[in-house]
């Protein structure tokens, strides 16, 4: 039963994220919102918007909070 447990958990690991959706999930982590996150990287808010886009489809996630959850729990930051 364990060995089945694994290879579902396994399976639910999201696709490669860029470093620049990792990054902007790290701040969103730290309550920053995407006005700021584009101030700090020096980015325009919606390309914010569309890096925190790609990555909840990558992760096949619903939205921010649920991709920045599963972004910690797999250690990408």
């Amino acid at each position: 039963m364990e060995h089945m447990e694994s290879n579902s958990l396994r399976s639910l690991k999201p696709k490669t994220l860029t470093h620049r959706e990792i990054e902007v999930l790290k701040w969103s982590a730290e309550g920053k919102t995407a006005g700021d996150i584009a101030i700090i990287l020096c980015l325009k808010e919606r390309t914010i918007h569309f890096h925190i886009a790609s990555a909840i489809q990558k992760m096949g996630v619903c939205n921010k909070t649920a991709a920045v959850v599963q972004a910690a729990l797999h250690g990408m930051f």
